[in-house]
């Protein structure tokens, strides 16, 4: 077996490990656990169900796509997805929660999350290691954006 059929053997692990280094040293660098060791287990804790609560946006569009095969079908999923959510919310929680006022910040912010998860389903349906590799990149990206819209 050649070099670089090893690697592409290895290019999911590799990706899936890379994408979790780096939400994991962004997420460490914006805000450090601190106090006792009980403290920082709960905040690893809570980082880790953070995370896969909210890649559940991307993963859906990647999942749809890589079982399917349909590209256009998982574009619109992961398009759809986050806007649906996020106009529910403004319809049911509009008159005491300010977070879903569309304000000019707001809209651009939903825009690029969208396209994120869109691009990642469509290149699942692709149906290869490769692009799925692109997919776990754009989730982790997804992650990245997402933490950094919190004050």
């Amino acid at each position: 077996m050649t070099l670089l059929a090893r690697i592409k053997e290895q290019i999911l692990p590799v990706t899936l490990a890379a994408v979790i280094l780096a939400v994991g040293y962004y997420t460490f660098s914006k805000m450090p656990p601190r106090g006792s060791p009980w403290d920082i287990a709960e905040w690893i804790l809570m980082l880790v169900t953070f995370c896969i609560l909210f890649s559940l946006f991307p993963a859906v569009a990647i999942i749809y796509g890589w079982r399917t095969g349909n590209r256009t079908g998982a574009f619109l999923v992961g398009v759809l997805a986050l806007p649906l959510v996020f106009i529910f919310g403004f319809i049911l929680l509009r008159p005491g929660n300010r977070v879903f006022l569309p304000l000019s910040s707001t809209l651009p912010f939903i825009a690029v999350l969208t396209t994120a998860c869109g691009l990642a389903g469509y290149c699942a349906a692709q149906r290869t290691k490769n692009y799925l590799a692109v997919s776990i990149i754009l989730t982790g990206m997804w992650l990245i954006t997402w933490m950094s819209g919190f004050n």
